[in-house]
């Protein structure tokens, strides 16, 4: 849209004004038409529209016709609130300013313009081609839906209302972005959610000022209100089981119109291992499925560091036979140890990125077959040793258990923290850089909800969640507890 045309505050009556201050506006817009008519009352009139994101059948069949047949006339530059019996296509609010009217003008709506008429009605017309549903590719489950949201808005809020039909459910749409003016919804149980994170999630949306929203993800650092951390403070997702499943909790869903992810918060750290898989099979199998996921956190974090520290500041708490062949293994590897891992975790995440950026149909394999063709040459070259390719090897593996890529990007850089530290001080300077880890994990909270929430705050009946999965019966008389206990408070 032009900006050298001044922006009046209203519509005026006259119909010739209002079309030369709209030429003005859409001058280069090529896409948008305008479309004269009269009404049965003789009122000439324009629709002005989009022919990229508009119905035009709808406006052919219905809108058009309806107008050719209105033989209302204007009172006092208005039209009366009857005149919707008559054009039952237009909604509730009526424009007599033009920011708004544009607003709804980009957006796919078709503006109604008649002569006498200090107003425009927008029609709802938008039509905008999305992307159908489809099975999740980043948090797939074996057993349980297999829908993920779409890019769409109303589609995604749609299918949450479908899950969860009760009344209770309350959705909440605003704008963001000054320029791009993006639809974003919070969507939240009334009942569930406490009054006061509710407030806060509000408060944190609407002080969000940004020319421009294109993905739920430019909302994040302005909802977790820090950015200097690794950890992810609010939690994304594609499925919309795992959204019903945190507005249970008392928890609010962000979704971004252009964004298949919504935002999950407050977020705790065990949030991120926990799987829909887990409550879809008996609990003693996601119990130790869950277990398996928090060592391959540990393990992808620390093992090239542990074993850093082992071989070369503490190899006297090795194995003697295992340090024999440690040593033989090594004996010919012109690099130290610690470049020797620096290497590997590089390589590592190169061929990550690079499995990522190719097409899906080849990037998996690609980047299988080049890895194991770059660590058997070199191991036959004598750049690594073989001890390093099944450390470095089950780093990856554990890396890849890890359910969320929220979180397996932060276990990515405490990795490099940690053989940077070991480097230096052996196993003290692993405990040392993992201690302070730890301690900058306690000291985060998200939206007032401590990160390590439950166990850092010592409400030991809340755990039977985080460690375990508790079998249904006891899960739901656990919320049955927590919402009394909180109606109890307030």
């Amino acid at each position: 849209m032009s900006q050298t045309a001044p922006l009046p505050k209203a519509i005026t009556p006259s119909l010739e004004e209002n079309l030369l201050y709209l030429h003005q506006m859409l001058q280069g817009c090529d896409d948008f038409v305008f479309r004269p008519f009269r009404t049965a009352a003789d009122i000439p009139g324009m629709l002005v529209y989009s022919i990229l994101s508009t119905d035009q059948n709808f406006l052919s069949q219905t809108v058009l016709p309806a107008l050719y047949r209105l033989e209302m006339r204007p009172e006092r530059g208005f039209f009366p609130e009857a005149i919707r019996d008559r054009l039952p296509f237009l909604p509730e609010k009526t424009f007599t300013g033009w920011p708004d009217a544009l607003v709804a003008l980009s957006g796919g709506s078709t503006l109604i313009l008649l002569d006498g008429v200090a107003e425009t009605f927008p029609a709802a017309t938008a039509q905008v081609e999305h992307r159908g549903i489809e099975r999740s590719e980043t948090e797939p489950v074996i057993r349980g839906p297999q829908e993920a949201f779409t890019e769409a808005l109303s589609p995604n809020l749609a299918i949450i209302r479908a899950r969860m039909k009760n009344p209770d459910l309350k959705i909440n749409l605003l704008k963001l972005g000054e320029k791009s003016h993006t639809d974003v919804a919070l969507a939240y149980l009334e009942g569930e959610i406490q009054p006061a994170l509710l407030a806060e999630i509000r408060k944190r949306l609407s002080g969000i000022k940004l020319p421009s929203v294109q993905e739920s993800g430019f909302l994040t650092e302005f909802l977790a209100r820090n950015s200097y951390t690794p950890f992810p403070l609010v939690q994304s997702t594609e499925r919309p089981d795992k959204v019903i499943a945190a507005m249970l909790e008392g928890r609010g869903a962000v979704l971004v119109e252009g964004s298949p992810f919504a935002l999950l918060l407050p977020t705790t750290f065990w949030h991120f291992f926990q799987s829909p898989d887990d409550y879809f099979q008996s609990f003693f199998v996601g119990t130790i499925i869950r277990w398996i996921r928090y060592l391959a956190y540990i393990l992808a974090a620390a093992l090239p560091a542990l074993y850093l520290a082992f071989t070369v500041f503490q190899p006297d708490m090795l194995p003697l036979r295992f340090l024999f062949s440690l040593s033989a293994a090594r004996e010919n590897v012109p690099v130290p140890t610690v470049v020797e891992i620096l290497i590997m975790l590089i390589a590592l995440d190169i061929f990550r990125e690079a499995a990522l950026r190719l097409p899906r149909s080849i990037g998996p394999a690609i980047g299988i077959v080049g890895a194991l063709v770059l660590g058997e040459a070199a191991v036959s070259a004598g750049i690594i040793s073989p001890i390093m390719v099944i450390v470095l090897a089950l780093t990856a593996i554990s890396t890849f258990a890890i359910p969320t890529e929220d979180l397996r990007s932060t276990v990515r850089i405490f990795s490099y923290a940690l053989v940077l530290f070991s480097s230096v001080l052996g196993l003290y300077g692993f405990l040392l850089g993992a201690s302070a880890i730890l301690l900058h994990a306690c000291s985060l909270d998200s939206l007032g909800v401590p990160y390590f929430a439950p166990v850092a705050t010592l409400h030991w009946r809340e755990w039977q969640d985080v460690f375990v999965r508790a079998p249904w019966p006891v899960i739901g008389s656990k919320q049955q507890k927590i919402k009394a206990q909180r109606r109890g408070r307030h």
